[in-house]
């Protein structure tokens, strides 16, 4: 039996009596979208801003060179992973990065997994067959919170070879936050409530050199404005895939979303700045270095704790490393490029 533990916080009236709460009621429904604007992803989650009365200052974001995407609640069964999340009864995708499949009771929001786009894994598909994640447990209201624990298995690609493990994970949902939503075009949003859900999933993969303890820990902000609909008005997702006890991320992709279109854009000349290839990837001794590179770039090469390993100043196109020093396993390198930062993995073995 699933075990999950429950704690409700105490407020004051004059707090709680104003306060938005997530229940069955005001569930999004089938065929709910809402045009959300892509913003940079190195926006702050602001993590730290919590509690009730708060203000959340979103007014700078920046947007992704006017692109776009869709926020909606789709049918499961009409998706190309329903095999996969057969019992799924609704499923909440933003366009092109992540759709967290669930049904709901007048209890609770139980989620049967998710699925998300990675350009180096390609379509991740995390499903809870064995042990539901349960991450909403009505009514959801400020300073509420509870835990749970979930399992099932996993499939993507792993440096080149498909993987299909199993993982179990765990989770701890709350609402963080009350209070003032600041957005562009001078947009202040009174009364919004902040849930956030952070979950960790534990599995192995063989990337042909030995069996590796791979975590994918998520935390994803959603901001409602209850008031004029049950869809959120702003969010914030990164999902971080590392080594178990690992300080570099092996990958790491954020998704930030906004209902009001940022008043600063970036253009797509600032956006390709760091893009760059590593090949080959596994390597036996030698890197090299694809890309277009301004005089100031440089890459770093970091082992599994953060420790600095290779370091290349200067870096130019066709650029040659030797690595042949280092031990098998997964390395994290960052690139530096006219101001822009990019981090890939490489495959040592």
């Amino acid at each position: 039996m699933k075990k999950r533990i429950l704690f409700a916080v105490l407020v004051l009236t004059s707090v709680s009596t104003n306060a938005q709460t997530l229940n069955f009621s005001n569930e999004p429904n089938l065929g709910d979208s809402k045009q959300m604007f892509t913003c940079d992803p190195l926006t702050s989650n602001l993590s730290s801003v919590t509690g009730t009365g708060v203000t959340w200052d979103y007014t700078t974001i920046v947007g992704m060179n006017n692109a776009q995407q869709i926020v909606e609640v789709l049918d499961p069964a009409t998706l190309p992973n329903a095999s996969s999340f057969p019992s799924s009864t609704k499923a909440l995708s933003v366009q092109n990065s992540i759709t967290n499949y669930f049904s709901s009771t007048a209890n609770e929001r139980t989620s049967q997994g998710f699925v998300f786009e990675e350009v180096t894994l390609g379509t991740v598909v995390a499903k809870y067959d064995v042990n539901n994640q349960v991450v909403m447990q009505y009514p959801f209201g400020v300073n509420d919170y509870f835990s749970d624990v979930f399992s099932g298995s996993l499939d993507f690609s792993f440096n080149g070879a498909p993987q299909t493990p199993l993982c179990n994970g765990n989770s701890l949902a709350t609402i963080d936050g009350q209070g003032t939503l600041l957005l562009p075009n001078a947009t202040s949003i009174s009364n919004v409530i902040r849930y956030k859900l952070t979950d960790t999933i534990f599995t192995q993969v063989d990337p042909g050199f030995g069996l590796l303890d791979i975590e994918f820990v998520r935390n994803q902000y959603e901001y409602y404005d209850l008031a004029t609909g049950n869809l959120p008005v702003f969010i914030h997702t990164s999902v971080i895939v590392q080594q178990l006890g690992g300080t570099m991320p092996l990958l790491e992709q954020t998704v930030v979303v906004s209902s009001v279109e940022p008043t600063l854009q970036m253009s797509l000349a600032k956006l390709n700045e760091a893009t760059f290839t590593i090949f080959p990837n596994p390597s036996e001794g030698t890197i090299h270095f694809s890309g277009d590179f301004s005089s100031d770039a440089s890459a770093r090469v970091f082992d599994n704790s953060g420790r600095e390993v290779a370091t290349v100043e200067s870096l130019i196109k066709g650029q040659s490393v030797d690595i042949s020093f280092l031990n098998p396993g997964i390395y994290s390198v960052i690139v530096l490029n006219n101001g822009a930062q990019k981090t890939a993995s490489i495959f040592v073995k």
